[in-house]
Formats: structure tokens, C-alpha cells, sequence
């Protein structure tokens, strides 16, 4: 059996049968003492809840987390959203069906992005900095980290929570900063527009994204910022002659680009290029979390749910009911 009917095209009073992957698995007891499973069901164009309330506890051994499952139900409205009842499920036996029906993917292409982002790498005149990024970004893609960073979504849920969503990231800062640099005198315009394509290369390490999207242990651990401080020094360290200014000055901005002490950043932006990579990307990164926002709008809705990225709810100037 193969995908057929996705997350957004379902509708209330609907029986389902097709297939989900699993992004989360709990079995709780209601409030008559019956166990029952609350499931995260998702496919590339969303996600929903599913309550399987019979024969929970034999169904529940039957898949984990991450699976991918036939699901047999009926869709319900549960405060405002869909909602499964499910009658039934089934772990997909055989072959492992495409990813790609399950997980979100960036709507802009992957192949395109990365023809963008070499561009912007090309477009890098100082030699030293144009050989780090040719290391890391080369062309064709052949290498272990290029081919995991096109693939690497931006966040686990925050922002950019999408296969190829860390690339869309980067090649909007980079184009971004590659603009202010024209604009704002006194910027080393290839050092901003360096730091901006490599300043979140270590979510390579940190998310991991085989199925659900979440944190790794060294993600948990050390973080992004210095995950990928620590792979930048070793990339510059295996090119001969790399001035040590530079390296100190790409490793400040991609330590200091969450901009604050208390968002993360071990220190804050203390150069021109720090201080520009900061605003530019907190400000793509709430851009994307704002369009995302309004994308999961109740039907009928003015304003979003309790939105955590912004901590405040969200107006979308649309007309309501």
C-alpha cells in the first residue's frame, strides 16, 4: 500500500486508511482507569493527533516511535483541529516506503538552493576564505557534510523544521548579509558572507532527522554554536597559510550569532560582521516562524495559538467568521 491521502486534504467525518509516520507514541489511563494510546501522526504536509481507545494496550506493542504505520480511523473535530479515532494499526512490513511522503520538505527545492549557495560561494573573492567554503561546501556535493547539510532541517520545531530547511536558512541569511555589505560602509563584506553560510553548520551534528525530527547526544550536550565553531577550526587548521585573525574572527561569529548570553551564545557579538550575522538571522528565523504560524491558522481563525518562539499570540489581519 503506498501514500495516498495527506495530512492537510482530511477532513471531519472521513474514514482513513494510509499511512503515517509515527512522531510520538504515549499510553496514558483515562479518567475510568482505561489505558489508551495518544499518537502524533504526521506526513510531509502536517500532523494530527490519533487516540487509539480499544485494544490499546495489544496495539501499542505492535509499532514505536518513528515507524511507519497503517492507519485505519475516523476523523473527528477536537477543539478546533482534526483529530483520528483510530480503529486500528499496523506496523509497514517489507520495504521501506519514501521518506519524503512523511517528512516536510522545503517548498523552494533542494537542488536549486544548493545551485544558490554556490553562487554565493563563487562570489567570495578572498582566497583563503573561498578555499574553507569550497572544503566545506564542494561541488558536486560528494562529501558527508555536504550532502547531510542539504538534507538537515533548520530546527527540531522552532523554525525551519523541515527536510533542507537548514540550507533555506542559510542561503537567506547569506543573501541578506551579502546585500548589507553593500549597503553599510565598513564591512569585510567575504568575511560577513562567510560567516553567514557556516555559522549553523553544526546542526549537521546537532538534529537528527532519519525520521522525527530531534536533538542528538551531542546535540544536547555542547550545541550548534560550538559544534560548529569546533568543525570550522579543524576545516581552517587543514588549509596551509589560513591567517589566524581570520579564523578567530569567523569562530567569534559563529559563537556570538544567537546574539545573547542567555539565548546560547557563549559570547556576544563584538565585531561589525558579528553584530550583522546576529540580526540577520534572528530575523529570518522569526520571518519563517511567523509565515509557519499563520500556515497552521485554525479555519476561521484572526489569531494563532500561544506561539513559544514569540511568547505572545500571533495576528493574522485575516477577516474571521
Amino acid at each position: 500500500m503506498g501514500k495516498t491521502r495527506f495530512v492537510k486534504e482530511i477532513k471531519e467525518g472521513e474514514q482513513v486508511r494510509d499511512l503515517f509516520l509515527v512522531g510520538n507514541k504515549v499510553q496514558l489511563v483515562s479518567n475510568s482507569g482505561k489505558p489508551y494510546l495518544n499518537l502524533s501522526l504526521r506526513d510531509r504536509t502536517g500532523q494530527f493527533e490519533g487516540r487509539v481507545w480499544d485494544r490499546a494496550e495489544e496495539i501499542g506493542k505492535r509499532f514505536d516511535r518513528d515507524d511507519i504505520v497503517e492507519v485505519s480511523g475516523t476523523a473527528i473535530q477536537y477543539q478546533g483541529r482534526t483529530q483520528l479515532k483510530v480503529h486500528d494499526v499496523q506496523k509497514v512490513a517489507g520495504g521501506a516506503p519514501d521518506l519524503g511522503d512523511f517528512l516536510p520538505v522545503t517548498r523552494r527545492g533542494i537542488d536549486p538552493l544548493w545551485r544558490q549557495l554556490r553562487e554565493l560561494v563563487t562570489g567570495v573573492s578572498d582566497a583563503p576564505l573561498r578555499e574553507l567554503l569550497e572544503s566545506v561546501f564542494p561541488d558536486p556535493p560528494e562529501t558527508d557534510l555536504a550532502r547531510r547539510f542539504r538534507q538537515a532541517p533548520g530546527g527540531k520545531s522552532m523554525h525551519h523544521d523541515y527536510i533542507g530547511g537548514l540550507l533555506e536558512h542559510t542561503v537567506s541569511v547569506a543573501v541578506i548579509c551579502r546585500f548589507l555589505a553593500a549597503h553599510y560602509e565598513g564591512v569585510d563584506g567575504d568575511l560577513l558572507v562567510a560567516g553567514a553560510l557556516l555559522h549553523d553548520v553544526g546542526k549537521v551534528e546537532e538534529l537528527s532527522y532519519g525520521g522525527t525530527f530531534d536533538y542528538t547526544d551531542p546535540g544536547r550536550l555542547l550545541g550548534h554554536l560550538y559544534l560548529g565553531a569546533e568543525r570550522i577550526s579543524r576545516a581552517c587548521e587543514k588549509i596551509a597559510g589560513f591567517p589566524g585573525e581570520r579564523k578567530m574572527l569567523l569562530t567569534h561569529m559563529i559563537l556570538s550569532h544567537h546574539g545573547e548570553l542567555e539565548f546560547g551564545s557563549p559570547k556576544r557579538p563584538k565585531t561589525l560582521e558579528a553584530v550583522l550575522l546576529h540580526f540577520v538571522e534572528n530575523m529570518d528565523a522569526k520571518a519563517t516562524a511567523f509565515t509557519e504560524a499563520m500556515e497552521d491558522l485554525r479555519e476561521g481563525a484572526r489569531w494563532t495559538e500561544y506561539n513559544r518562539m514569540f511568547e505572545r499570540y500571533l495576528f493574522s489581519g485575516k477577516p474571521g467568521k
